[in-house]
């Protein structure tokens, strides 16, 4: 990537978490009557919102300089690698679900309850015979009760937890159903931001061999006398700090633009301030959302 444009985060930084915060109460408030009974699809666009919100506030001061504070240091960027897979983990699935609100909502659901079912049936094994463990047991059992009332399951899939559908993992999602040799324009776009940012993110989080040189390569022990450590580990830390910017700021974008909020040129606006200074940004733009928008 060429050298990274100098760019002051407070300048898209209170915009966005603006966006944010009112986007999260018109979902809030504003809620479609077209969806008025569809339970759990509401709350999981608000949290969504609201978790991409926090990630953006918490990358802010990781990777910030502003408010001044002496226990903050440049090596932290090596920690946004798994909040940025995180954010594009909620990207992906937004656009996902928002193909078919009603059933990927219903089937989001049913996969949170067979997991959280599998997960309770994994401690009783473990744990049922232990005294200390009953109050929690039963608070866990409690919840999952409630949880196969609120999807609707019916008796013989409660009876199956196994049997129930999972949830897709971002990298199939951008597949599923669809012929990869005639991809439509949401799913190119969500194979796209898998092959070059997805698999990426991932090889960092896990450490794996590049993965581990890429984000953490700084730390092996003499990488401190490089003479140019301090311009990779700037340059690191824009690169992280952008797409926490790019990929909040999609998010907010797919979700206003399927409900249609009146908020439109309040995201135009970021997104001409963000791309003018992120190659990222500017790439993003140009490859979904000038379209999406309407902008120039």
């Amino acid at each position: 990537m060429s050298e990274p444009k100098p760019l002051e985060f407070s300048v898209v930084g209170e915009p966005l978490k603006r966006l944010l915060t009112e986007l999260g109460n018109k979902l809030s408030r504003e809620w479609p009557m077209k969806y008025k009974s569809l339970t759990g699809a509401r709350e999981l666009f608000v949290i969504h919102t609201r978790v991409a919100e926090q990630t953006f506030q918490a990358a802010l001061y990781l990777c910030g300089d502003l408010p001044p504070d002496p226990r903050r240091k440049e090596g932290f960027a090596a920690c946004m690698p798994p909040l940025n897979r995180a954010l594009l983990d909620s990207l992906i699935t937004v656009m996902f679900i928002m193909e078919d609100v009603r059933s990927r909502c219903e089937w989001f659901w049913e996969s949170d309850w067979r997991e959280s079912r599998l997960e309770l049936d994994r401690y009783q094994n473990e744990y049922g015979q232990d005294p200390k463990w009953q109050t929690f047991l039963s608070q866990l059992s409690g919840m999952c009760d409630l949880g196969s009332q609120l999807t609707n399951l019916t008796p013989e899939q409660t009876a199956n937890p196994k049997g129930l559908r999972s949830w897709l993992n971002a990298g199939a999602m951008w597949r599923y159903g669809v012929s990869p040799e005639s991809l439509p324009p949401n799913r190119a776009f969500m194979k796209f931001l898998d092959d070059f940012f997805y698999i990426d993110l991932s090889q960092q989080c896990h450490l794996g061999g590049y993965g581990l040189t890429k984000r953490a390569g700084i730390f092996i022990d003499g990488a401190e006398t490089l003479t140019n450590v301090e311009e990779q580990q700037r340059k690191y830390r824009h690169q992280q700090l952008g797409l926490t910017t790019v990929f909040v700021l999609a998010v907010a974008t797919e979700i206003q633009n399927h409900f249609r909020f009146d908020i439109k040129q309040d995201v135009l606006y970021i997104w001409t301030i963000a791309k003018s200074s992120l190659s990222v940004a500017e790439e993003l733009y140009e490859k979904r959302y000038r379209d999406l928008l309407g902008g120039s």
